[in-house]
């Protein structure tokens, strides 16, 4: 708040103050005045009796110190300016000895504000000896006063500091670069040299300031002619402004050596105002020996290359040569080769031949042995032995009996595994064609279970089985041959009709299970039983008809059990797949042996 006066009682006026009323005597209006000029000077005006105590401030003192709820006026300097020297404050406080100067240099300080805040500031001060004249119009009736004018730096030392960075950075920049970098005034005499430019010229820095820079290192030409100061680049930039770049420019050095350089001037202004020139260069000297040494090398390298490439033609000459004649001597040497190979080959096919038509001959023999000079003998012989084990009349021993049975069930087993044996050799020899038709699945295992009987022998196993109807496309007769078979390899029966023994003590299942379902577009048959299988009679006659059925037959470990589990798979074909049963007749009843050929156990 500015200051200003209003009446007083007793019709005397007071100089009215942000934070104080001083009592004065009748002002005149040059007072007034003299009151506003000190409000509006820039910096904060501070008047101290000596007590040390402000008794009076300017509106920009307040402003600066004062905060809201505090006051300045009436409060002591030394808690504003703690840094101040209180020998300067007039009165008891200063020694006899001391003589005040008539105005103090301004000092840096740090002040603080009523609130206790810090800012720095610069003050001066100065004594008033007669008070009484000069602030009449403050009111203050003291002998002496202390003025203090006091400089908010807030701005100013931010301002500094950046500055003396900036400085700092400039100077570390011109340090850390590579290249010469020489500053000039519109005369053309050095004013800045950076360590690399002096450096590159041979002098030390402080040789190099204030002379001219043209007559130092640039006053002739590469070839040692004259170089006129008017026609250098340099001269053309203080006179004109303009920036020039010139490439292999020549500077001569303290030891009057030529230096090669990439040099560029650039003027220096001062707003608009020309004020000198910088003049940037790089040494050359370094790139000018790479390029040399490259040069050098391009020779170098030219020269041997042409010195390999005639060696390279002279050697492919040779190599070409010798290469023709090795090529002729090959050809030659391949030729007898395949004329040898040719009557070797021809005398190893006419072994082979007749030895295959050997095979073949004994094959065809074995065949005809088993099919028809065995197989007759065989069927006889189990048709007679049937005959007399059914011993109508009674005339054996039931002893007898039973080995007649148990004969006769052999023969039939060798006549079956007879003519399995032969239809797979006529199906591998593709000689037999797999008829498909629609059929149920569940009659298909039935009749396999079957077929194992007779494989097996009776009351051997016993059987678990699940087939639910599935309507599939496949060879009845052949499909159900290869279960037989599968369930005969399972179950431990060799083409013997021999069982491996079990442990002794150990117990041994002889169910075999057989479980058929329909798995997508394919028919899956899993057969378990108590042993691994392998038998090399039945194994090949299960695969090739599964084979043949276009299907895979796998095997699967199973945990907990010694034997294995094969799994069947055959594509359905154009069959339905699976479908509902038919519903039981009530009129025609049907023995539960009969009406269900896959119970979930059956014996053998």
């Amino acid at each position: 708040m500015r200051a200003g006066w209003q009446d007083g009682p007793s019709g005397r006026q007071v100089a009215v103050t942000g934070r104080k009323r001083l009592v004065s005597s009748r002002p005149s209006r040059g007072a007034a005045r003299l009151a506003a000029i000190l409000d509006a000077l820039p910096d904060a005006l501070v008047l101290v009796n000596a007590n040390g105590t402000v008794v009076n401030a300017n509106t920009i003192a307040l402003e600066a110190f004062e905060t809201p709820g505090t006051a300045l006026v009436g409060r002591g300097l030394l808690d504003l300016l703690p840094e101040f020297d209180s020998k300067l404050i007039p009165g008891s406080m200063r020694r006899p000895d001391h003589v005040d100067p008539a105005r103090t240099k301004p000092t840096r300080m740090t002040a603080r504000r009523t609130d206790g805040t810090e800012f720095p500031v610069e003050v001066t001060s100065a004594n008033l000896e007669n008070s009484q004249q000069t602030y009449d119009s403050y009111g203050y009736t003291g002998d002496e006063l202390l003025m203090l004018v006091v400089r908010d730096l807030s701005g100013t030392v931010d301002t500094e500091a950046e500055l003396a960075r900036s400085q700092r950075q400039t100077e570390m920049i011109l340090r850390a670069a590579s290249e010469g970098v020489v500053g000039t005034d519109t005369d053309g005499r050095i004013v800045l040299v950076n360590p690399a430019a002096a450096q590159i010229l041979g002098y030390r820095a402080g040789e190099l300031g204030g002379r001219e820079l043209h007559t130092l290192v640039l006053h002739s030409r590469a070839d040692g002619a004259p170089f006129p100061y008017d026609e250098s680049p340099l001269a053309d930039t203080l006179r004109s402004g303009r920036k020039h770049r010139v490439r292999g420019q020549v500077l001569y050095a303290k030891n009057g050596d030529q230096v090669p350089v990439d040099l560029t001037t650039a003027p220096v202004r001062d707003g608009d105002q020309l004020v000198g020139a910088v003049m940037t260069f790089a040494d050359r000297r370094t790139y000018d020996a790479l390029v040399a040494e490259k040069e050098d090398a391009e020779r170098k390298g030219a020269e041997e290359l042409e010195r390999l490439a005639e060696e390279h033609a002279s050697e492919l000459t040779a190599l070409r040569q010798s290469h023709v004649t090795e090529l002729e001597e090959l050809r030659e040497r391949h030729a007898e080769e395949l004329a040898a190979n040719e009557e070797r080959y021809a005398a190893l096919g006419e072994r082979e031949k007749d030895r295959y038509e050997a095979l073949a001959a004994r094959h065809d023999q074995l065949l005809t042995l088993l099919g028809r000079s065995l197989r007759g003998p065989l069927d006889e012989l189990r048709r007679e032995l049937s005959a007399l084990a059914a011993d109508d009349a009674g005339q054996l021993w039931p002893e007898a009996n039973q080995v007649l049975h148990h004969l006769s069930a052999g023969y039939a087993r060798i006549t079956t595994l007879i003519d399995n044996v032969l239809g797979y050799q006529q199906l591998d020899a593709g000689g037999g064609q797999v008829a498909r038709t629609k059929v149920m699945l569940d009659a298909v295992v039935a009749a396999g279970v079957d077929g194992a009987v007779e494989l097996v022998g009776p009351g051997r196993v016993q059987f678990a089985v699940h087939a639910p109807p599935i309507e599939a496309e496949v060879e009845p007769r052949l499909l159900a041959t290869a279960l037989a078979h599968l369930v005969a390899d399972v179950a431990g029966v060799d083409a013997t009709g021999n069982t491996p023994v079990a442990a002794a003590g150990g117990y041994l299942d002889n169910t075999v299970v057989v479980a058929a379902a329909q798995r997508g577009e394919v028919v899956r048959i899993e057969v378990r039983g108590p042993y691994g299988g392998g038998d090399p009679v039945h194994q090949p006659i299960v695969r090739g008809i599964v084979r043949a059925h276009g299907g895979v037959l796998q095997t699967h470990e199973v945990p907990g059990m010694s034997g294995s589990a094969y799994v069947l798979e055959v594509p359905i074909g154009g069959g339905a797949g699976a479908v509902a049963a038919p519903p039981a007749s009530q009129d025609a009843a049907v023995p539960a042996e009969e009406a269900a050929p896959a119970e979930p156990a059956t014996s053998g």
